[in-house]
């Protein structure tokens, strides 16, 4: 029901962009919480926000649907603009973690739940290269579903699966080397 209705907001607004306004009322919320999460800045998570719904009220003749939620597309050009201000800044993005979040991958390495295991994770995640850890953040952090992390990276459901699991696979070795 919900991409019917997505369909028809997306194509109302390809159509007439004063159109675009449901669009960014249903996902103004959760494309700024995604964007916090990774600058943990208000101020600038509302700037990058802004510009996600300019370039997508911009682009959004251009958009095509593919088979994924409307939502995805705005996660991917989040993702960019995120990406593109901490190249720009020359700074890391630096993940919000979360307890309840550190015990579920925990458990997904099969691991006892500890501090010190708590601790030793995160710092296996950090020796992580940034690809790895941006599928691992956006499965266990943001829990999108695997189809949602391919059409933000752009690939199919069954390759963002496989891609993640390398991931946890990486991630398991430097947890346990350590």
């Amino acid at each position: 029901m919900s991409r019917s209705v997505d369909f028809a907001l997306v194509e109302a607004a390809k159509k007439n962009p004063a159109h675009f306004a449901p669009l960014y009322d249903k996902y103004f919320e959760q494309i700024f919480i995604y964007i916090i999460k990774k600058t943990q800045n208000e101020e600038l998570t509302g700037d990058l926000t802004s510009q996600v719904f300019l370039k997508a009220i911009l682009n959004i003749s251009k958009y095509e649907d593919r088979g994924y939620p409307f939502s995805s597309w705005l996660y991917k050009i989040a993702s960019n603009e995120v990406n593109l201000h901490f190249r720009k800044t020359n700074k890391t993005n630096e993940v919000e973690i979360k307890e309840k979040d550190v015990i579920h991958l925990l458990d997904d390495i099969e691991s006892v739940n500890t501090i010190d295991l708590q601790d030793k994770l995160i710092q296996a995640m950090n020796s992580l290269k940034e690809k790895d850890m941006h599928l691992i953040e956006l499965r266990y952090f943001e829990g999108l579903s695997f189809k949602e992390m391919g059409d933000i990276l752009q690939i199919s459901h069954g390759a963002a699966k496989i891609k993640l699991y390398r991931s946890l696979d990486k991630l398991k070795i430097i947890f346990n080397s350590n």
